[in-house]
């Protein structure tokens, strides 16, 4: 690709056994108003039977104006998915989007404005849910799924920032050594998070653009109880565990109790409700669990946070 030719944007998307939810995320990228020859799209597939490429194929006749390179990742892990994505990408500005949601058509425009207009090095946006049918009404009412939203311009910390909306400076994700995202969290999930907190160490600034929508189809395997509660503890532990590394014994100890006592006391009071109200039962079990998190991150637990239909 020569310099003239080189986009100014690499959409990152790393995909696993999705195809049609691929497929319509490239959709609403060949729709987006910011101009297709200043973007490219990077996907990597991380199933070694290469699924997605006939997604690609397809997607190269039905958007011709999109341009898509398609490459596969065989280590399995999010992690090496992602940097797969980091190397592979031209642009300075690199945008990074699941490929279980959709960009509204002017995604990429208001992210690229904000982020230039602040002068920072990351600018976020909202993953709003859509449920398909078959969502049991309490899967909405318990609000997991959904994620705190901000004003635009709001300057935001890294325990808000995800990659699932996020515009970032390519300079920033290939100035860490030896990989953006840490390999260690390839199967349990939250390398994103774990970028954005030493990004913020660095003197990383992160802000929000709430007209940059993105949507995000929440699929009947992941709304199991059982897959709620996991990933509401798997996302605890992995908080406290960064949390506790720079922390003294004595704070540990006061957090871990604290979540213990407050944790079985949120979950107790779940357990009351579950026969009245389930939405909010699960709702206050969450914070249980996430509660009781904060003693299960002394263990050496480890819950991988990515496995197949989910």
């Amino acid at each position: 690709m020569t310099l003239k030719n080189t986009p100014e944007v690499s959409v990152c998307v790393c995909t696993f056994k999705r195809p049609l939810l691929l497929l319509q995320l490239l959709k609403s990228l060949a729709a987006q108003s910011f101009s297709t020859t200043r973007f490219e799209v990077i996907v990597v597939d991380n199933d070694q039977a290469a699924s997605a490429r006939p997604v690609i194929m397809q997607a190269a006749v039905n958007y011709p104006e999109l341009v898509v390179h398609y490459e596969l990742e065989p280590e399995q892990g999010i992690s090496f998915a992602r940097n797969r994505t980091v190397t592979l990408a031209q642009g300075t500005l690199l945008a990074f989007i699941d490929d279980d949601e959709w960009a509204a058509p002017h995604w990429l425009s208001d992210l690229v404005g904000r982020l230039k207009s602040r002068k920072v090095d990351a600018v976020l946006g909202p993953v709003i849910p859509h449920f398909p049918s078959g969502t049991r009404s309490w899967v909405i009412k318990c609000r997991f799924f959904e994620r705190p939203r901000f004003e635009t311009g709001t300057v935001i910390g890294s325990r808000y920032c995800r990659t699932g909306n996020a515009l970032i400076k390519a300079a920033r994700l290939k100035a860490r050594w030896p990989a953006a995202f840490d390999n260690r969290f390839a199967l349990t999930g939250g390398e994103d998070y774990d970028f954005f907190k030493w990004l913020e160490r660095q003197g990383g600034q992160f802000v929000w653009c709430d007209t940059a929508l993105v949507y995000e189809t929440v699929t009947l395997p992941r709304q199991r109880l059982d897959y709620i509660f996991e990933r509401c503890l798997r996302t605890s532990i992995r908080y406290w565990r960064d949390e506790y590394s720079h922390r003294s014994p004595w704070w540990i100890f006061q957090k871990a109790v604290e979540g213990i006592i407050g944790g079985t006391g949120y979950v107790v009071l779940a357990t009351l409700l579950f026969p009245f109200s389930l939405g909010k039962a699960v709702q206050i079990g969450c914070k249980g669990v996430k509660g009781l998190g904060r003693a299960v991150a002394l263990t050496d637990l480890e819950l991988t946070g990515y496995r197949e239909g989910q």
